[in-house]
């Protein structure tokens, strides 16, 4: 060890510069963290044109990595002023390289992940709900930042990414079923055709349910007694299905029943008609919705059959709609004396107007 270094460094001359390094290094810090709780906000305006509330993932990642970025400027500047000796801060500005890489690169998949909660949030938005962009995005993220730091260390990246261009041929090879599940998934993105929230049901089988993720691998969907269909995306993107939430979630429910010739057919339409927006009111106390709908539709050998048609706000609300009309209905008939006569046609739901 060098004493005379030591002794020059901590002379009247170190201090000085050491006490100018440190005031230049909290001053940048302590506008950085000022400036960070104006320019978010600003941000987030311009990004998602509404501005975000304090305790919002986005407004905390967008202020810690605005602070961040003021911190390492602060810490460079720092250690610069310190006027270090070739070596030391070829050392130095070596391990501050790599740290600001490796802080940047955590801050900013924190901030994409805050960005993409948000982005879902104000759109509804069909591809930002499903996590396997989120995931794929974050991998080429901290994939990026692994080879910054590899560069900075001196060794070159082209023979690794050429190696890995070669080696991804043979693992691509011996992972065709999940990578066909992975381009499944994403082309069932791209395309629009689901997303987080759905109400799905699969032909064939029967399947049906709320769509609860689209995972790089697989698609959630969870039925009503809470257990989860679990279905490869490969699988998902080459099956018939039903959405019953494209292009809208306002469903149409119709209910065929029939009455006996001698009734009074008027009445028995007023009826109807009354009990449907009564329905409605109940389970729509707050909402508008639209016009309940009758027409008879034929003769049948024992019977007049008509047919009623309820809208609802989303498919799962025919259960609900479908249970208290028959229940209203019916007892407003017996009351009425309309005698209810067995329709062939039973009760079916239908998509759309």
């Amino acid at each position: 060890m060098d004493w005379n270094i030591l002794r020059i460094r901590w002379s009247e001359d170190g201090f000085s510069e050491f006490g100018t390094a440190f005031i230049s290094f909290a001053l940048v810090l302590f506008f950085g963290y000022l400036l960070g709780d104006r320019i978010v906000p600003k941000l987030s305006d311009a990004l998602l044109r509404n501005g975000i509330q304090r305790p919002h993932p986005l407004y905390e990642s967008g202020r810690r990595i605005v602070r961040l970025s003021f911190f390492l400027l602060a810490s460079f500047i720092f250690l610069k002023l310190l006027k270090l000796s070739e070596r030391t801060g070829e050392t130095v500005f070596l391990g501050f390289r790599i740290l600001s890489i490796f802080l940047l690169t955590f801050s900013c998949v924190r901030l994409f992940s805050a960005v993409f909660e948000a982005y879902s949030e104000k759109t509804e938005g069909l591809i930002s709900s499903a996590s396997i962009i989120s995931n794929v995005i974050r991998i080429t993220m901290f994939a990026v930042g692994l080879l910054l730091i590899l560069q900075s260390l001196g060794i070159s990246v082209a023979p690794i990414l050429g190696a890995l261009g070669v080696g991804g041929l043979a693992v691509a090879l011996g992972l065709q079923p999940t990578l066909s599940n992975l381009f499944s998934g994403l082309s069932i993105l791209l395309e629009r055709q689901l997303k987080k929230g759905d109400y799905i049901r699969l032909q064939g089988d029967g399947l049906e349910g709320y769509v609860e993720d689209i995972t790089w691998r697989t698609t959630a969907i969870r039925r009503f007694n809470n257990s989860t269909i679990v279905v490869p995306n490969s699988i998902m993107s080459s099956s018939v299905f039903t959405n019953f939430d494209i292009p809208t979630k306002e469903f149409s429910l119709q209910i065929e029943a029939g009455v006996a010739y001698q009734s009074d057919l008027e009445r028995t339409e007023k009826i109807a008609v009354e009990v449907g927006r009564e329905t409605l009111k109940r389970l729509y106390p707050v909402h508008e919705i639209g016009e309940v709908s009758f027409s008879y539709q034929k003769f049948s050998e024992n019977s007049v059959d008509f047919k009623v048609t309820l809208p609802s706000f989303e498919y799962t609300d025919q259960f609900a709609i479908k249970h208290e009309f028959i229940k209203l209905l019916h007892a407003r008939f017996r009351t009425e004396g309309i005698e209810f006569r067995l329709s062939p046609q039973g009760v079916s739901p239908k998509k759309g107007p």
